[in-house]
């Protein structure tokens, strides 16, 4: 367990397993109150810009290619 899923598995135990209600939670001086949901809020979706995503879509593609010949010639070997 990780201590984000740690800290969502407290609140859920101090909100009487109710989602909702750790949704709702007003303890907003709770230490865990900003974790409550199961994410970390000091950590935002990193923006990649549209070359970056070729990029990777290439990478990607070039790994699924290799492994994919990759176990051609395994299975074509047994």
């Amino acid at each position: 367990m990780t201590p984000i899923q740690a800290i969502r598995a407290k609140c859920l135990d101090c909100c009487c397993g109710q989602a909702n209600e750790v949704k709702l939670c007003t303890a907003i001086r709770c230490p865990l109150w900003p974790f409550r949901l199961g994410k970390n809020p000091n950590i935002r979706p990193r923006e990649y810009t549209e070359e970056q995503r070729e990029a990777m879509r290439q990478r990607l593609k070039k790994a699924m290619e290799a492994k994919n010949g990759q176990q051609a010639n395994g299975q074509a070997n047994d």
